[in-house]
């Protein structure tokens, strides 16, 4: 006996962007405001929240970054972002959900402020392209890696790079940070993880179980597992 599973459509933008779309995040923003009491004899003042404020990314072929407005099941354009000169290959939002970094085939990451459309830094990786990003859990620090091989640490608030981990030359195509900010985790074209200390800058496991490339890593919440998914088909589960 089989079961079907019923899903359907909810909304759908059509030609959102000129060329393939590559990258896509989802954050959501709480809009507090708060307010002065109108009576001079009171103490206190009291804080009105407007709700929270749902915006969807996505990044194109086309050289752009388009910021969508979900509100009562309509998408809005917010923003449209073209700090780029060639494809935006990856996108990712910072865990207070405020600042989007971007990155590109033309080998710079871009931080930019969510609800303003405001470019805040530009960082320059080098003659490399930039496939992928993460942030650190604290928001501090953003990494990005490349076809060259190494995965670059960057302070978010005044763009300069502070640490390089050397994947030994490894496409990489995936990092991700554990929750806990302690370990950086990368997984190149070639099927091979690399784990890092990120305390000690040091490359601390490599692990061999998949043989294409790695799309995507997740840490488990406790940092202590790590889970792969590869072009080879395989997820795969390991205990760091």
């Amino acid at each position: 006996m089989s079961i079907t599973t019923l899903y359907y459509l909810d909304l759908k933008k059509e030609s959102a962007h000129d060329d393939s779309i590559w990258c896509c995040e989802w954050t959501r923003i709480e809009n507090e405001k708060t307010k002065q009491d109108e009576n001079e004899n009171s103490r206190d003042s009291t804080g009105s929240h407007d709700g929270p404020e749902d915006y969807i990314i996505t990044g194109g072929l086309d050289d752009l970054i388009k910021i969508w407005q979900l509100d009562n099941g309509q998408l809005e354009l917010k923003h449209k972002l073209d700090g780029h000169s060639l494809g935006v290959v990856s996108v990712a939002v910072s865990p207070d959900g405020k600042t989007l970094g971007s990155s590109s085939q033309d080998s710079s990451l871009i931080l930019w402020d969510i609800p303003s459309g405001e470019k805040l830094n530009t960082m320059e990786t080098g003659p490399a392209d930039v496939w992928t990003l993460d942030f650190s859990p604290d928001g501090k620090h953003v990494i990005s890696g490349s076809n060259a091989g190494k995965i670059l640490m960057f302070n978010v608030e005044n763009a300069k790079q502070e640490q390089t981990l050397d994947t030994r030359g490894k496409f990489t195509l995936s990092v991700a940070y554990s929750p806990d900010g302690k370990y950086i985790a990368s997984g190149a074209l070639d099927g091979i993880i690399d784990i890092f200390d990120v305390s000690q800058g040091k490359l601390i496991h490599t692990l061999e179980g998949h043989a294409m490339p790695i799309r995507g890593l997740s840490f488990s919440p406790d940092s202590q597992r790590l889970l792969t998914a590869s072009d080879d088909g395989h997820m795969k589960l390991y205990d760091v």
